[in-house]
Order: C-alpha cells, then structure tokens, then sequence
C-alpha cells in the first residue's frame, strides 16, 4: 500500500509555496540554510526579536542582510497565520530536514503531526507550572516542545520568557534539528537572553548512550514532565537497507547485487557494536535486536522525577508485542496513573500505511512504593482536521488485568461493557497449552515465499506440489480462489462460489525443494489459516483444513496438535477459530498480522472431547467442508448459513454467553453482508447478524424471535447469510460459477 501524503503537508502547502519563492526556488544545501534564515526572521516576526542579535547570539552567519531576510518572510509570515497551525508548530514543521526514506529506515524518524503534539501537550500540561523543568530528548525540530510551552504558557509572554529561560530542554542527534527547535520556540519570546539561557542546556547527541551526568547537570532531580516521540525502528542492518541507503533502487525480495561486501561488515559490526551497548544500558530491551523506542521509552522514565510525568508517542506494539513485556510490567506497577491512547494513522499523521496504529501514552511516575495506583485508563481517538476526538474509553483495573492477561498485554476494548465481556471470555476459557485437552499446537510456516521463490514452478508435474497462498484460504474453504494469469500486484484470480472450491494454484514446488524439517507435514492433514487480517476487516481470521499433497507458504501458517491428531479435533478448532467469539477476541488484540503469540493469547473453550458440544461442532465443520465441494446452488449456501449460525451458538454457549453478550460482540462486523438485499427501509442487510443471533436465542432457550423474524425476512427477499461481501459484490457468482478479481 503506497503511503498516503500527511494532512500536515496539505494545510503548509501554502507556506511552503510562499517559502520556496522566498528562497529563490533553488535546492541543495545553501538553499537549506537559506530557508532557516527566512524561518528564523518569520519568527522574529511573531517574537518581536531583533534577528541581527539572534544571528550573532548563535554564531549564524547571515546569507542576506536581516532586514532583507525580514522582508523576505513577510508573506511566509502571513501564510502561516493564515493556516490552520499555531505559529510556533507551523514553523517547527517547515524547519524540519528532508527525511528521505532510507534515513527514515535507519533512524526510525517520523516527524510529529501538529495535531498529536498538540494532544500530546494537552496530557502533560495540567500537572505543569511555567515553573516546572521539562525535557525532550529525541525533539527534533521541537514540534512537541513549542506545542508544550503554548499550552503551558498561553499568551503570557512574561511566564513563557521564564518558561523558556529556566524549565525548556532538548537533546538530539542533529545539531540542525536543536536549531529547527530553537527557531519555533523563540516565536514565544522577543528576548534574546531567554533563548541563550535555555539554548546552553541543550545536549546535541544520542541520548541513550550520554553519561547520566549531563541529565543531572540540568536538573539534578529529575525533570517535571518527559515529552517526546522517539524512533519507531529496530537497530539492524540488512543488506537490503544497506544498498538503499547508498542509493540503489530496489524493492524487498529483488537479487542482491553489486554489493560492497567489505563496507557493509564494517557498517554492520557498527551496528552490532551499538545494539550490545543498548542492551547493557536498558535490559528492558531483552534479546534480539534492539527497539529504539523501548530504549527511549525506558530513558523517559527514568529522566522523569517521582510524581512527574512522560507524554509519549510510541508503537502500538507497546500494549501487546511479547518482546516489550518487561517495558509494560515497568509502566503499570511504576507508575501512579497511566493514560493510553489508541490512534490510527486514518486521519494521515504520518505518510505510512493508514492502518497503522500507534499510541499517545502519559503517565505520572509513583513518588513511592505505597503511593496508591489508579486504574489504567484506555482510550480510543480519531484524528479530525483540527485535533483528535474519543471514540471510546475504559477504565481498566490492574489486579484485573494481571489475572487475565499475565503478560499486562491490554486489549484493545473501547469500553467498560467489552472489557467486562473480554474478562468472562477469559474467564471462561482455558489456555492452549491447559493440561487433559490435547490443543497444545505445533505450528509451522512450511514454504518461505520469498526465500524459495527461485525453486517455484509455473506448472504441474511428477513430484511437484501445488502452493498454497493466503488468498486461497478462507473460513471453512480450502481453494477459494484459482490463479487466472500475471503474477505479484498484477496477478489476476478467480473467486470460487460457495460449493465451488478448487485447486487452481500460481506456483507449484518440488517436494525435495521444501525444507528438509517441513515435508512431512505435506503427508498429513492440518488445519492452516490466513495470517494477513486487520481489526476492521470483514472478518480477521479465516481457516480451513488443509489436505495432504499441498504445501503452504508462510502466509498460511499450519498447525498440528500432536498430542491428539486426529481429523475430529483439527475440524472443532476450524469451527471454534472461525466463530464470531474467537475472532471478536482475536481483533481486541490484532494489528495487521496473526503471529501465534497473539492467536494463543486467545482463550479456548472449555470443551471435552466426544461430549455433546464437541461433536456439534465437529459435525457440523465436516459438513461445511464437504458442501464447498459438491457444487454451486442456493441450497448449498443455506445450508452453510446454517451450520455456521448453529457453530457460533454452540461456541458462544461454550463460553458462557448470552444473547445480550452476543449482540455485543456483532457490534464488532459493520462491514458484513455488503452487497445483499436489505430489508425494506434498512440501508444495508444485516442477515448475517440476525442469523447468528436467532441461532444463539434457540440454543439458549430465549423466547425471543425478533431475530429469527428479521433473518426470514431477509432470506425471503433473497439475501443469504454468511457470504463474504466479495462474493456477493461480484454479481452473478452463484449462477454463473464465479467471478474474477484482480490483485
């Protein structure tokens, strides 16, 4: 997915205009310091300082006289006061240095959005004075700083002139950045003095490696409040990243060429060198190769004084990834209260995949061991094109959390009924490795695609194999999808009907040619599912049995369960993953892939095999499999609505929930049943809900039937449940035997 262009860029985009002319329309470096001149007089302007002192305070050697520089940033000036960006944050944007790709790569930089520094500000300021001593140690260009001070400060310029003078520190690796900092910030204050003060203090280097001498130089408790949106990236080097940051052009998986062994082994022990130095530093890293954000994180907190607070921006992996563990337990029991927000990259922050998620995390750091701990406060917000808005909110007790998810991993629930809901799922489930009932899994990825893609075929043959790849495999199905032509993005495939599975593979692979550990398991039936999902698709995870004589590339991990093999137990967990419980519990824990820590962090029911449960389930997945086999009708799709309405009943009781559980739950599937018929005056069906629910009311006894009416309603006007919207958005499938999808 290309990335998209941030919103940020299009409400400068005036300024920048105004900004370029200003600068001649030339680029390269003299046009770089040129541009920080005309920024620097811009700022004069709304400061009120004299740029001839600023120049000389700071060594600058102008380019033009100032008052021409002055007169050059009348209409950037203007600009800026025109956009919808607070002077001092529009000027930290348009300071910022060029961030090609690579360098983004290596450093992990993704420059702050004004709207997230300015909610990042709104979480600390309240627990601030103009007093108060605070530091960002990654501040690039001082977006979050300026955003800080404004909020702090206000107007009052006398409060901002000691705020700036006494309390405002920065660190980072740039000195070009510390002077972006500086220029925004001065916007607040006509007094050169003021920024000479605050300017001393500030550290031009790597903060995570810098003696602690220099933090308490500066403040020898402890800092107020901690600010900062760290990098994002892993301290690694590949030799992919390498030649893209000597300029080749290339994509992911290209053949390695012309490579200039010896430089990258030295580049490559550089990089070796620094991870051990982090992990000495912050054993909260653990093994592996180091987060920086983990690092930084880690740096906050311990820059922070006792009853002080940290404002960060970071990866959502914080709340959930296995490796930032020892982070999470440190936040939770170190801190007096701790505020996350969850935000996605819709609303374009950041010119990266907009389904990417990150946080917006503050808390305030305990003054003792016996300081009382709040409850973790768990929000979701939205971006808009003035700030952000909450969309949902859970309080979410810490004792509660311990018993439910050990690791202190937080779900992802957007209020205090779906938390309640998610502890009595847990609750009632056991985990996969629970003692007596057989699911402890051995997984595998049995082909990699893009390290074997030189041994795949084009075509069948003696002692080759069809490969499997994630479009084939949806719930209940085995070969939904059949290969047409053209291969990668331009790959043209045909999607199969309901009752008209089959093998139409785009690769096939020699048996010698899968590694040595996985052929076996092309001999023997398992169950494999779909790794790539996200929290807002139609539905997350989607599996299947798969049949002996395939082999599944990784994006179709498999899975056996060696204490009990049998095809009974692989067919009731493909009911029981498949069901709208296990995947409303998986999406409260998903981002764009299924990794099996996350998958086995969802609990199981609590079934014995061969008890009457068991059996319904098992029965009722063996059928499903054999109708997507036995030919394309409208029966065939009923009768699949059925089983799978009378699955999720079963599991849901298996639970222990109840209709109002399970209404709940479906809150959570807007996107079903796009492209059927919905009842008369509803702007869209919703069969595939009111199906289910009619099915939970009749295994759980309810009385009520409004469900079952709504779903005869819906059926008699020709909709069907549980057919996935690309389907029944192709058209005809049903009649014609298919439909064809490009991608």
């Amino acid at each position: 997915m290309s990335a998209p262009r941030p919103f940020e860029a299009e409400c400068l985009a005036p300024v920048e205009a105004a900004l370029t002319k200003a600068c001649g329309g030339v680029h390269g470096t003299a046009s770089f310091e040129l541009r920080l001149q005309v920024l620097e007089a811009a700022s004069a302007r709304f400061g009120g300082f004299d740029l001839a002192s600023y120049h000389e305070a700071f060594s600058i050697r102008s380019k033009r006289r100032p008052s021409e520089l002055m007169e050059l940033a009348a209409p950037v000036a203007s600009a800026i006061e025109r956009s919808p960006i607070h002077h001092a944050l529009a000027l930290s944007a348009l300071a910022r240095e060029p961030l090609h790709e690579h360098n983004r790569k290596n450093t992990g930089a993704y420059h702050t959005d004004f709207r997230l520094a300015t909610r990042l500000a709104e979480l600390a300021a309240p627990k601030l004075t103009h007093e108060s001593r605070v530091i960002d140690p990654a501040c690039g260009a001082g977006i979050l700083l300026a955003a800080l001070t404004h909020a702090v400060c206000g107007l009052d310029r006398a409060k901002a002139a000691k705020w700036l003078a006494h309390g405002v520190n920065a660190a980072d690796l740039s000195a070009n950045s510390l002077r972006a900092a500086l220029l925004s910030l001065a916007s607040f204050t006509d007094d050169v003095s003021v920024l000479k003060a605050m300017r001393a203090r500030w550290h031009c280097g790597d903060s995570l490696i810098a003696d602690h001498n220099i933090w308490t130089s500066i403040s020898p408790d402890g800092f107020d409040a901690v600010i900062g949106n760290p990098p994002w990236e892993k301290v690694k080097l590949s030799r992919h990243e390498f030649l893209k940051s000597s300029g080749a052009q290339r994509h992911y998986g290209d053949k390695i060429q012309e490579l200039d062994e010896q430089r990258f082994a030295k580049n490559r022990d550089e990089v070796a060198n620094y991870s051990r130095l982090l992990l000495e530093r912050y054993p909260d890293l653990g093994a592996g190769e180091p987060d920086l954000y983990i690092a930084f994180t880690d740096l906050f907190f311990d820059l922070c004084k006792p009853k002080g607070v940290v404002a960060a921006l970071v990866p959502g992996g914080l709340i959930r990834s296995q490796g930032t563990q020892a982070i999470r337990q440190k936040i939770v029991n170190a801190s007096q209260s701790v505020s996350m927000s969850i935000i996605d990259n819709r609303a374009r922050f950041f010119a990266i995949d907009t389904r990417f998620k990150f946080l917006a995390v503050a808390l305030v750091k305990a003054g003792s061991t016996k300081c009382k701990r709040e409850p973790i406060q768990l929000l979701h917000e939205r971006g808009t094109a003035k700030g952000l808005e909450t969309t949902g909110a859970a309080t979410i007790g810490r004792t509660a959390l311990a018993s439910v998810r050990a690791d202190l991993s937080l779900p992802e629930v957007r209020s205090v009924p779906e938390w309640k809901l998610f502890c009595k799922i847990v609750e009632a489930g056991i985990t996969w490795e629970e003692p007596g009932f057989g699911w402890t899994p051995k997984f595998c990825r049995e082909v990699d695609m893009t390290k074997e893609r030189s041994k795949f075929l084009s075509h069948a043959g003696s002692g080759v194999m069809p490969l499997i790849e994630g479009r084939m495999v949806q719930a209940h199905r085995f070969g939904v999808k059949g290969h047409v032509s053209g291969t990668g993005r331009r790959a043209v495939w045909d999607a199969y009907p309901i009752g008209g599975s089959q093998l139409s593979p785009q690769f096939w692979i020699r048996r010698s040619a899968v590694p040595k550990a996985n052929q076996y398991r092309a001999d023997l039936l398992r169950v494999g599912f779909c790794d790539v999902a996200g929290q807002t698709n139609e539905r997350s995870l989607m599996a299947a049995l798969i049949p002996p004589g395939v082999v599944c590339g990784n994006k179709v991990p498999t899975i056996l369960f060696p204490e009990d093999p049998s095809e009974e137990r692989l067919l009731v967990w493909t009911a029981i993953a498949n069901s709208f419980v296990f995947d409303w519990m998986l999406r409260r824990v998903l981002t764009t892939t299924v990794n099996y820590f996350l998958l086995q962090s969802v609990p199981l029911p609590r079934l014995a095999k061969e008890g009457l449960p068991w059996k319904k389930l098992e029965s009722a997945a063996r059928e499903l499999r054999m109708i997507d086999n036995a030919g394309v009708s409208r029966e065939a799709c009923e009768r699949m609505a059925q089983l799978r309405g009378e699955i999720d009943a079963e599991v849901a009781v298996a639970y222990g929930l109840d209709l109002k559980d399970m209404e709940l739950i479906l809150q959570d599937f807007p996107i079903l049943d796009r492209g059927q018929i919905p009842l008369r005056g509803e702007a869209k069906s919703t069969i595939t809900r009111d199906s289910a629910l009619a099915a939970v009311a009749k295994r759980t006894g309810r009385r009520s039937t409004v469900w079952a009416r709504r779903a005869e309603e819906a059926k008699a006007l020709g909709a069907l449940a549980y057919v996935p919207s690309e389907l029944a958005l192709g058209g005809d499938e049903i009649e014609e035997g298919g439909s064809q999808s490009h991608g």
